[in-house]
């Protein structure tokens, strides 16, 4: 009886993930198409090459990409300064290591615990099963849209 309902779940999860890869492929051929019709689209008409060449155009006309390196330079220079005149970074350096210490031992404490370290157990299995499943997924789907695509040639 238990290997029935074993089997009957296994069955469950296989028509599961067919039918989940079945639509990301579809999905992922649509959207492949729809992006190679908007780039025939935008070669055509040009949409954003314009644009991009006006921008070009303008930050050479007047230098904004050299203002705001110049701009970044003295911000970080100014930072620089105050991290060394008020030690930010080594008091957080310190502070971190602080909390690491305190963290990693309040978790020595808490796995100690059967039920903890029992819950994290059945945890582990369980994200391994669906690990397991997106794999699954996964390689199905890929092959589904390798197939479509030389369906399509």
């Amino acid at each position: 009886m238990k290997e029935t309902k074993l089997a009957e779940t296994d069955s469950t999860v296989q028509k599961a993930e067919d039918m989940v890869s079945t639509m990301l492929a579809k999905g992922f051929v649509l959207g492949k198409d729809a992006i190679n019709k908007a780039k025939v689209f935008d070669e055509q008409h040009k949409l954003t090459s314009n644009p991009s060449a006006t921008v070009a155009s303008i930050d050479r006309k007047m230098g904004l990409s050299e203002k705001l390196s110049i701009g970044t330079a003295v911000v970080n220079d100014k930072l620089k300064e105050m991290d060394e005149r008020f030690q930010v970074s080594e008091k957080t350096k310190s502070a971190f290591a602080v909390s690491e210490q305190k963290a990693s031992s309040a978790g020595s404490v808490i796995m100690s615990n059967r039920y903890v370290s029992a819950g994290a157990l059945w945890f582990s299995n369980a994200f391994s099963a669906v690990a397991k499943a997106a794999e699954d997924v996964g390689v199905m789907t890929k092959e589904k849209v390798e197939k479509a695509e030389e369906d399509k040639l």
